[in-house]
């Protein structure tokens, strides 16, 4: 089964994947609401981020970019990417609720779609970037006459 999943585009994986974890994040952001009260959503909002981070790490990991090892360095770039997610939807949060008046629930499913395109961006291109492979002279030469037998 986890074959097949790595058959599909790697966009869409990121796309189930992080569509998962906003559902999760949102449904710990409503829980937490309805809890202790919206007053403070930002401190919901911090509450959130720092449950769902592990979940995130780990699916994105293993079922999105496949990456192995390098855990530490990976979950600390992650931490970085969450840091500056944290910050924009923040700032989103707070124009539309304050600024713009509308409910912080909406608001809040606002900036975790605004926040989709750029996770994926700075997960592939910072976080689990895979190393170039570096070839050496006779490498490449193996491989330019390769393309002759094919």
């Amino acid at each position: 089964m986890l074959q097949k999943w790595f058959l599909i585009d790697e966009r869409v994986r990121f796309i189930v994947m992080a569509s998962l974890n906003m559902v999760l994040r949102y449904f710990i952001f409503v829980l937490f609401g309805v809890i202790f009260g919206t007053l403070h959503y930002q401190k919901i909002l911090l509450a959130m981020w720092a449950i769902s981070s592990v979940v995130a790490f780990y699916s994105y990991k293993t079922l999105v970019f496949n990456t192995q090892g390098n855990h530490l360095k990976e979950y600390g770039k992650s931490v970085l990417i969450w840091g500056f997610s944290y910050v924009v939807n923040a700032i989103v949060l707070d124009v539309l609720v304050a600024k713009a008046a509308f409910n912080v629930y909406a608001s809040q499913a606002v900036a975790i779609l605004f926040l989709l395109i750029t996770n994926y961006l700075l997960f592939k291109h910072f976080a689990f970037k895979k190393p170039k492979t570096i070839w050496t002279r006779w490498e490449k030469m193996l491989r330019f006459f390769d393309l002759f037998s094919k």
